[in-house]
């Protein structure tokens, strides 16, 4: 079997000046040698050649295969995400805006001036007022008094407080629950 390696070896490619490429052949063989010999040598040459350029086919061929799938699926990513693009942009926040915190349904709160009105009628509506203002009351934070309690703490899961107290809390010495006076690991905040 003639192998690539010794049909290198026989070959020699000279650069003319003219700018034209000549293939001879060598052989480290003597001149005088039979016409068999140099048949066969002729043979092996084309068989080297013959498996040089299928070679090369073969490898050409490969790469056109996988340059027209990258080139559908590349097609097939642009033509989907072309639906998307007018939705969601870099410029547009994720989140659309402050999210509007719990109320539970406790009393009716009235947004311009922040009081907290009976949803019943106007029988006992000075009971229900006193009702709806503590339970008004008990939705915020027992350290502030400023925000609505929108996290508890980890491990005993108590709502006590607003974020900022809480990390107040969490970022002091002693580091106990308000309610419980349990050690405190984490602060979770309550998400609307």
């Amino acid at each position: 079997m003639y192998s690539i390696a010794e049909g290198l070896k026989h070959f020699k490619v000279h650069l003319a000046k003219s700018n034209s490429l000549n293939l001879t052949i060598t052989t480290s063989k003597n001149l005088a040698t039979t016409n068999a010999d140099s048949v066969t040598e002729w043979w092996t040459a084309f068989v080297f050649l013959a498996r040089l350029s299928a070679y090369i086919a073969v490898i050409a061929l490969m790469m056109l295969v996988v340059f027209l799938i990258m080139k559908y699926i590349t097609d097939n990513d642009d033509e989907s995400s072309s639906d998307e693009v007018g939705s969601a942009t870099e410029t547009n926040p994720l989140r659309q805006g402050k999210a509007m915190a719990f109320t539970y349904g406790t009393c009716n709160i009235d947004l311009e001036s922040g009081c907290c009105h009976a949803s019943s009628g106007d029988n006992n509506s000075s009971s229900s007022n006193k009702a709806s203002a503590e339970l008004y009351d008990a939705k915020l934070c027992v350290i502030c008094y400023d925000e609505e309690r929108n996290c508890f703490f980890v491990p005993c899961g108590h709502c006590a407080t607003c974020y900022i107290c809480a990390r107040r809390i969490l970022n002091e010495e002693n580091k106990v629950c308000p309610v419980c006076r349990r050690f405190i690991g984490k602060v979770r905040k309550l998400f609307a």
